[in-house]
């Protein structure tokens, strides 16, 4: 939505951090706001200024690439709350083409279900990238945060709420570490079976072996999700915190405003009832 926009922008803005030029990256050099040295080019080159080194990109050169380049491919300020940046930030981080992708795959649902869908296919694609050996954790990381901001912004995160989903993707972390055990015996029981042939034995071993890769992944995007739900939570409640601890502030001082008043009005009407007292007159002599 429109008026969602600089929240998006700005998380978006923490997570991609400053200048950079990872060995590894496919980006190469890139400045802040994790605007690429292509992208850039082909900025300056279509306002018709002289290229320059994108680690001098400026607040609103970042601001005008992120609404035209990312947001608006994606039709963010026509998008529900939570929805707009969870998309958002898939625009950013993998192009807006792969961004619509997910909002396809993800199909149909209430804006927390979406948000949820859009996390998943996001995460399931970055797993199969080459890069995710080196840059798994951090993506992992960012996903997971998106979606517990995703779901607060959709009004669909609470400390209860959260609670509940934590303990689902616990048990969900469980049977994956059932799976992962479960493969171990697998290819262990199946080395046992030697005249069973090679060729079977090996199909054994790769089914439990990739089982296992899986279990492990969603076991480990189970505890991703957990944490950056605890940290959304524990965010949420110490705002909750500050905004009572200043409510009641205020009220103390409209307390005390208020009886500082009372007791100006109290010593004003004594000061005037003493002005308006009749004055004793003075006594007269007589005379005999």
């Amino acid at each position: 939505m429109k008026e969602n926009y600089d929240a998006c922008a700005n998380f978006v803005r923490r997570q991609e951090g400053g200048n950079c030029d990872t060995p590894g990256d496919r980006g190469g050099r890139t400045g802040r706001g994790g605007i690429t040295h292509s992208t850039y080019d082909a900025y300056r080159k279509c306002k018709g200024l002289p290229q320059q080194d994108v680690w001098d990109i400026s607040d609103d050169e970042i601001a005008d690439i992120y609404r035209t380049n990312y947001w608006e491919p994606i039709h963010g300020d026509r998008l529900p709350a939570g929805q707009d940046l969870a998309l958002f930030d898939a625009s950013i981080n993998s192009g807006p083409a792969k961004a619509n992708g997910f909002r396809v795959m993800a199909g149909d649902g209430d804006v927390p279900t979406l948000i949820r869908k859009i996390c998943d296919e996001r995460l399931s694609f970055m797993h199969a990238l080459s890069a995710w050996v080196q840059f798994g954790k951090d993506w992992g990381r960012r996903v997971a945060e998106c979606e517990a901001l995703a779901l607060q912004m959709a009004g669909a995160l609470t400390p209860a709420s959260a609670t509940d989903e934590i303990e689902r993707g616990a048990a969900r972390k469980r049977k994956a570490n059932k799976v992962v055990a479960g493969g171990v015996i697998a290819s262990a029981g199946a080395q046992q079976f030697a005249g069973a042939g090679y060729a079977v034995i090996a199909v054994i071993i790769g089914a439990a072996a990739i089982a296992m890769l899986i279990a492990f992944f969603n076991a480990w995007r189970h505890g991703q999700r957990a944490d950056a739900l605890n940290r959304a939570v524990a965010q949420m409640q110490a705002a909750q915190a500050a905004a009572i601890a200043a409510k009641s502030a205020v009220a103390a001082v409209v307390s005390k405003t208020e009886k500082d008043i009372a007791a100006e009005e109290t010593a004003i009407a004594a000061a005037k009832a003493a002005i308006a007292a009749p004055t004793p007159a003075a006594g007269s002599l007589s005379t005999k």
